[in-house]
C-alpha cells in the first residue's frame, strides 16, 4: 500500500468518527438538565458501517460514563438513552441490558421512583434477544412485580425461568407466590401440583406438597377479605369476627383451614392462619427485593 492511499484511509476513517461520533449541541433541559443529543440511529448505520462494532464500543462506554457521573433522576434518565441507541447498533450485546437496566431506576427522598418505564422497556428488549437468559428474566420480574404491581406477568416470567436449565431453585416457589399476589389461584395450584407430581426428590416433592395447601389457605383468605371489606362499607365497621360475616350473609359458612389450623381475623380486620405465622402474598414482594 502506497503511503499517500495508507494518509487517505486515515484520513477518511477519521472523517467518519467525527461525523459519526459528533453529538448535535445540548440544548437546555427541565430544571437545567442538558440530555444527551445523540447522533441518528440512521446516520450510525449508514455513515458508521465499516466502523460498527468500534462505532457500539464507544457509545457503550459512554453509557458507563453516563452510569458513573449520574446524580440526579434526570441524569439517570440518560443512562437510557444510550444504553437504547447501544442495543439498537447491536441488540446482542447482552451485557448492556443488565447494566444499565439495573441502573436506571432512581430513588427520590420520599420513597418515589423515577425511570421505572424505562428500565422495564429496555429490560422488555433484552428478553426479546434473549429469552432464555435466567437473569434478565428475574429483574424484569422484579421491575413488574415491584414498580408496576403486574403479579401475574411477573410470575409468568417467573415461571418460564424456573425451568430453564440453570435457573435457581427458589424460582419455582416465587412463582406460585406471585399467582397468589396476583390473585390467580388456580394456575399457582396448577403449577405446584405439577412441580410436586413430578419431582423426583422427596424433599421437594414436600415442599410444593405444603405449598398446595398455602394456595388453597389464600384462596378462602382472600374470600375472608373480600366478605370483610363488604361487612365493613355497609356497616361502617369491622367484623367482630368469622360468625358475624356469615350471619351477615358476607360468607357461606366459617372456612376450614387446609394446614390444620383456624382461620381467624387480625386486629386489622384481615384474615389469618393460626398454622401460618405470615400469609404466602406476604412474602411475594421481600423475596423479589432479595433476589439476586
Amino acid at each position: 500500500m502506497s503511503s499517500r492511499l495508507f494518509w487517505s484511509l486515515v484520513l477518511a476513517l477519521s472523517v467518519t468518527l467525527c461525523v459519526v461520533l459528533a453529538a448535535p449541541p445540548q440544548r437546555p433541559g427541565r430544571q437545567g438538565h442538558l440530555p444527551p443529543l445523540l447522533p441518528r440511529l440512521q446516520v450510525l448505520r449508514a455513515v458508521g458501517a465499516p466502523i460498527h462494532h468500534l462505532v457500539t464500543d464507544y457509545f457503550w462506554i459512554q453509557t458507563i460514563q453516563a452510569v458513573g457521573k449520574a446524580g440526579t433522576r434526570h441524569e439517570y434518565r440518560d443512562i437510557y438513552d444510550y444504553a437504547d441507541l447501544v442495543t439498537e447498533l447491536d441488540p446482542k450485546f447482552r451485557q448492556v441490558y443488565l447494566f444499565a437496566g439495573v441502573a436506571i431506576p432512581f430513588h427520590a427522598r420520599g420513597g418515589k421512583w423515577f425511570n421505572i418505564e424505562e428500565s422495564t422497556r429496555l429490560l422488555e428488549k433484552g428478553l426479546r434477544n434473549f429469552p432464555d437468559h435466567v437473569s434478565l428474566r428475574i429483574m424484569l420480574a422484579y421491575n413488574l412485580s415491584t414498580f408496576h404491581r403486574q403479579y401475574e406477568r411477573a410470575a409468568r416470567i417467573v415461571e418460564e425461568a424456573s425451568r430453564l436449565p440453570d435457573a435457581p431453585e427458589y424460582l419455582a416457589g416465587l412463582a406460585t407466590r406471585l399467582h397468589a399476589q396476583a390473585g390467580n389461584f388456580d394456575a399457582g395450584l396448577d403449577f405446584a401440583r405439577s412441580l410436586a407430581e413430578s419431582s423426583d426428590e422427596p424433599e421437594t416433592r414436600e415442599l410444593f406438597e405444603r405449598r398446595v395447601k398455602e394456595l388453597e389457605l389464600e384462596r378462602e383468605l382472600s374470600r375472608v377479605d373480600a366478605a370483610v371489606q363488604a361487612y365493613q362499607r355497609r356497616e361502617g365497621r369491622l367484623p367482630p369476627g368469622l360468625q358475624a360475616l356469615v350471619e351477615a350473609g358476607d360468607l357461606p359458612r366459617i372456612p376450614e383451614d387446609p394446614l390444620g389450623g383456624v382461620i381467624e381475623l387480625d386486629a386489622e380486620g384481615r384474615g389469618h392462619s393460626t398454622a401460618q405465622e405470615k400469609r404466602l402474598t406476604d412474602f411475594a414482594r421481600t423475596s423479589m427485593e432479595e433476589s439476586p
